[in-house]
């Protein structure tokens, strides 16, 4: 005799292929959601460890301990070829992305360009005088009266704890000055202060400092300048002034989103040309209506300054203009791929050189040897609050809110970069505080840090 077969309950079968189904559009939109943004995840692998280990003179299998233990770049391979210098990266095989590394313009990731045009294309070096004038280190002041160095040492060094172990700040370097001398700083291991360290976004704030002299130099006419571009003659793109570059809020179309698809994530990783990328954004509202954080309009900065000179004057313009006058010689500025300086995010130097460019601001603009570098009343127009910014940002530099920074002492402004990056400008104490460092969690309190650090000064 046959036996009965257990019949399904046919609301039970239902229910099986409906979960069936959703798993399996789960899948394939999770597949969807990670190839899509697989060339974003082995790019930024590659660039970063590329940079890290070939001008920040890093081990690599600390940077994968370290700079790689964030997000979906945790799960990217990357090969460093010293010979060739090189970086590719991988996430299981898949999406390779190679940085090559040059030794002028630094690391770049080639999308569509050819390696051996953009490793034989470069500037006569030849030929370049360094003025020396200026070469000298910070001096370190043990002696002022006004200094309680023994509770300043705690300060800094309370700076450094972590809350939490498991989810470290990754402090990695604090400096501080005071009357244009070092009264104290320390560094995490593995660092001291000829550590190249990467500013991210505090690149943009050099990069007005550069527009500033650029202004001085009638380069540029001022901020009220429009018709920047070529490419936006024909469009009402043309009314966008430099101010609006620089206080973010021309109306370009931009998204700054990191975890995902984004204008700035496809120029940063996508692109060759990222002047050219931004460049062909829409506007999206009325110049100086619409304040959006955008590493687009900081890039177009550098295009400007490009366009309004020769090359090889824009090349070693930073250098000549800015770096070697202040004694920050360190400093480095990667380009991308077709030779643009990467004014949102690529500015390595070390963390007494980062002083220095926040000392160069403290007073006003004027070298230690009276060489006034941008004009006068650029370090009040800096710290003009933008239109729609809520009060928290100037000219490629942030201006501190309540909310954040409840005990900001009068005329704080600083420069903000990716992971930690700080140069806190503090002009009622004569004082920069630079703090560098990997906060992959959470951000340390800074404000408790400089009301600190100004607590150890009378």
């Amino acid at each position: 005799m046959a036996k009965n077969k257990k019949k399904v309950n046919p609301k039970r079968k239902l229910i099986i292929r409906i979960s069936l189904a959703i798993v399996l559009i789960g899948l394939i939109y999770g597949g969807y959601y990670f190839i899509a943004r697989l060339p974003i995840i082995t790019a930024y692998a590659a660039k970063d460890m590329c940079s890290c280990v070939f001008i920040g003179d890093r081990d690599p299998q600390d940077v994968i301990d370290n700079e790689f233990q964030f997000s979906l770049v945790k799960y990217a391979h990357a090969e460093v070829d010293r010979e060739k210098r090189t970086v590719t990266a991988t996430v299981w095989g898949m999406g390779s992305k190679t940085a090559y590394y040059h030794p002028q313009k630094g690391c770049a990731i080639l999308n569509e360009m050819e390696a051996e045009k953009f490793l034989s294309e470069g500037v006569d070096v030849n030929n370049i005088v360094f003025d020396t004038t200026y070469f000298k280190p910070l001096l370190a002041d043990h002696d002022n009266p006004s200094v309680n160095y023994e509770q300043l040492a705690l300060a800094i060094e309370h700076a450094f704890k972590d809350d939490n172990p498991e989810e470290p700040y990754g402090t990695r370097a604090i400096v501080v000055l005071k009357d244009g001398k070092l009264i104290g700083e320390q560094y995490a291991e593995g660092f001291d202060h000829t550590s190249m360290q990467l500013g991210w976004s505090m690149t943009k704030s050099v990069f007005s400092a550069l527009i500033g002299i650029a202004i001085k130099q009638d380069y540029i006419t001022s901020v009220e300048e429009n018709n920047l571009f070529k490419e936006w003659k024909g469009d009402d793109r043309k009314n966008i002034t430099l101010q609006q570059l620089l206080q973010m809020n021309a109306g370009l179309e931009w998204t700054e989103d990191y975890g995902d698809i984004s204008e700035a994530t496809r120029m940063l990783y996508e692109s060759d040309d990222m002047v050219k990328f931004t460049l062909a954004c829409d506007q999206e509202a009325q110049p100086g209506e619409h304040w959006e954080y955008s590493s687009g309009s900081s890039n177009l900065l550098s295009g400007l300054l490009r366009q309004r000179m020769e090359y090889e004057t824009y090349f070693h313009f930073p250098r000549t203009q800015l770096f070697e006058k202040i004694g920050a010689t360190s400093f480095r500025i990667e380009t991308d791929a077709a030779g643009n300086y990467v004014a949102s995010s690529y500015a390595w130097a070390t963390a007494r050189d980062w002083a220095k460019f926040g000392q160069l601001y403290l007073d006003n603009g004027k070298t230690a040897h009276g060489e006034q570098l941008f004009p006068e009343e650029w370090v009040s127009f800096t710290k003009e609050a933008a239109n729609d910014s809520k009060g928290q940002y100037g000219a490629q530099f942030w201006l501190p809110t309540k909310e954040e920074y409840p005990n900001a002492p009068d005329g704080m402004f600083f420069a903000d970069g990716f992971q930690g990056q700080r140069i806190f400008i503090i002009p009622s104490h004569n004082v920069v505080i630079v703090r560098l460092g990997l906060s992959r969690f959470e951000q340390p309190n800074y404000d408790e840090m400089i009301t600190e650090i100004l607590a150890t000064l009378d």
